[in-house]
């Protein structure tokens, strides 16, 4: 029987092998059915993995435990019902539907213990003690259980190699072993990247082509350590600025570890390096980047001395009222107003009188962005994001982060920046354009529109929830017409600047002048007033300047109502009215297209299409 079993299995392994032991013991012991099976999906089940009934193999299965004669034997006791074993265990339907009268099983332990599963046989007719036999049942019991053990070794192995493999492959680092002939036994996917050639071709191939000399020099001292000392068994570390050779023959800065490693009886050494040329280009741009910003930090502090909000009339006191309030805080500020109020003045005051005034004033013109371009600008971008992105960009967010961030022409983003400039006022985070990295954010965010955003909420061009986030403290800067006493005030403050500027004496307007800017209309508002007015400094013969270039006239006359027709009709008798009033100027301060809120490139497409010519 012993040697019918041995011959029957001593070529095979794995299911193989299960199969041809449970047919040949089934054979040997005279039974109809035999089976091998571990624990199933819970310990509370068993699995077959190999089940020989009456002749043939049937589909491995799981089988409840409880109430059956395994029960027992997986709790770790060989057991031998001769007969009867249907009425000794009635739970077991199984039993009854195959006419089994007796049964036989034994655990399958490893040297711990533990169980495994079980070897069972069992018959429809009695089977009484098997004497010697039951040492053959217990060697081939054995030998499952050594099969059992190695197939779980093998997984393991298996695992460990997967997990191995997966490391390698993902380290950003070179990672390269060399054996005692100081060849290349281990390439990565990173070494091959950083010496840009395949690892089938630098498996092989001596270290030494790789390493400049400082840093083949240093990998002799590790191996051959003078006076004749023993190889030391600690990793060695080789600094930034030692070079590596690539392939082609380019050197780069690198930096590296070198460690001792055995495997398989042999001593290896393990050469983790790095390429540090993209860091040291990084950090002598950081160095460029440090020293223009202070110069550039210096200049906004000059500047700022030098523009402020100017004004005495009782709405810029309130303004500037509000703006003391506001500025103590983080609220976010929704700065509203025409064109060449002043908003960007706003912007600097409030950040230069809040406890974030040390740090960086961040502005963005979200109007002059691109449109494909816009997230790019607002929240940076990774390598390979898209076409001509060639290394990672920080966005402004991040430039702000610990100060403040001015969001200027804020009606003007796209949906999609809306939806990531919400989320980066609700969570204050974001993903750069191609990345999945989450980067957090502290900067404060002061927007600035001269549209109206509850109508373009209205009409679905703008997003209500985002409004609602940028509205936490509005602040409405009244256009100059309706602030007419601030005139004196800033035009002697303009001319101080200038005189300065210019290298002029420039001491006051003349009284036809100063009647003339008093009765303008002024449709670009302050940046109107100070173009004016340097325009005429730069004329000026003397002190006193003259200012003739005005239509003077008081407010500016609103267009007459429409009388009714088409919407192209009431659009095209619209934009002839404000047309008319600008004398044909279409950009610009003081130009149709700010009078109307609209880009200068899209009242001339209206004009296109509904026909109209400029006066």
């Amino acid at each position: 029987m012993l040697r019918a079993i041995v011959a029957g299995t001593a070529m095979e392994t794995g299911e193989a092998f299960y199969r041809a032991l449970v047919r040949n013991v089934a054979e040997a012991l005279d039974v109809r059915f035999a089976f091998v099976a571990v624990f199933g999906s819970v310990r509370t089940k068993f699995r077959t993995l190999a089940f020989w009934c009456n002749g043939e193999f049937v589909d491995s299965a799981e089988y409840d435990i409880v109430g059956t004669p395994c029960e027992p034997v997986l709790a770790g006791e060989m057991r031998h019902f001769p007969d009867h074993i249907q009425e000794l265990f009635p739970a077991d339907t199984g039993l009854a539907s195959l006419g089994a009268r007796s049964y036989l099983a034994i655990p399958l332990a490893d040297r711990s213990g533990e169980v495994l599963g079980h070897l069972a046989v069992f018959d429809d007719k009695p089977m009484p003690a098997l004497g010697d036999d039951l040492s053959v049942f217990r060697i081939f019991a054995a030998r499952v259980t050594a099969e059992l053990q190695r197939q779980q070794a093998e997984a393991h192995l298996r695992d460990s190699e997967a997990r191995l493999a997966g490391i390698l492959a993902s380290a950003m680092d070179a990672i390269i072993t060399i054996d005692g002939n100081r060849r290349i036994t281990l390439f990565n996917a990173a070494a091959e990247q950083v010496f840009k050639c395949a690892a089938d071709w630098a498996v092989g191939q001596p270290i030494d082509r790789f390493l400049a000399p400082p840093l083949r020099k240093m990998l002799d001292g590790y191996l051959q350590p003078a006076g004749g000392a023993p190889r030391p068994a600690k990793p060695m570390w080789a600094p930034r600025g030692l070079m590596a050779v690539r392939a082609n023959g380019e050197e780069f800065p690198s930096e590296a570890t070198i460690s001792p490693v055995h495997a398989g009886g042999s001593r290896l050494l393990t050469i983790i390096l790095r390429d540090v040329t993209d860091r040291e280009k990084v950090e002598r741009a950081l160095q460029r980047s440090q020293q223009e910003r202070q110069l550039l930090q210096e200049a906004m502090e000059a500047e700022y001395r030098r523009q402020t909000v100017v004004g005495t009339s009782k709405r810029i006191r309130a303004l500037l009222a509000d703006v003391d309030v506001v500025a103590a805080t983080d609220a976010t500020v929704l700065i509203t107003g025409e064109t060449g109020t002043g908003k960007e003045l706003v912007a600097k005051e409030i950040h230069q009188r809040s406890p974030r005034r040390d740090r960086v004033l961040v502005k963005v013109n979200c109007a002059a962005l691109p449109g494909e371009l816009v997230e790019s600008e607002l929240f940076g971008h990774e390598r390979g994001a898209f076409t001509g992105a060639t290394q990672q960009k920080k966005g402004r967010f991040e430039l702000a982060d610990g100060g403040t961030i001015f969001l200027d022409e804020v009606g003007e983003l796209s949906a999609s920046a809306q939806a990531k400039l919400l989320r980066v006022l609700q969570e204050q985070e974001f993903e750069r354009v191609g990345g999945t990295r989450t980067l957090r954010v502290d900067a404060r965010v002061v927007a600035a529109t001269n549209r109206d955003l509850e109508q373009m909420v209205d009409s679905h061009a703008f997003r209500a929830d985002l409004y609602y986030r940028l509205n936490v403290f509005p602040l409405l800067i009244p256009p100059l017409r309706e602030r007419k006493e601030d005139i004196p005030v800033l035009v002697e403050y303009f001319l101080g600047n200038l005189a300065r500027k210019l290298g002029k004496a420039l001491e006051s307007v003349s009284e036809p002048s100063a009647e003339r800017l008093m009765a303008y209309h002024w449709p670009g508002n302050v940046r109107e007033l100070h173009n004016v007015v340097e325009r005429a400094a730069i004329l000026a013969r003397g002190p006193v300047v003259e200012i003739q270039d005005l239509a003077v006239g008081g407010p500016a006359p609103a267009p007459d109502a429409p009388d009714g027709g088409t919407l192209d009709e009431v659009q095209r008798r619209h934009i002839q009215s404000i047309l008319e009033l600008t004398h044909g100027v279409v950009e610009g301060d003081g130009g149709a297209a700010a009078i109307l809120g609209l880009n200068a490139s899209t009242l001339r497409f209206r004009m296109k299409k509904l026909g109209i010519r400029r006066p």
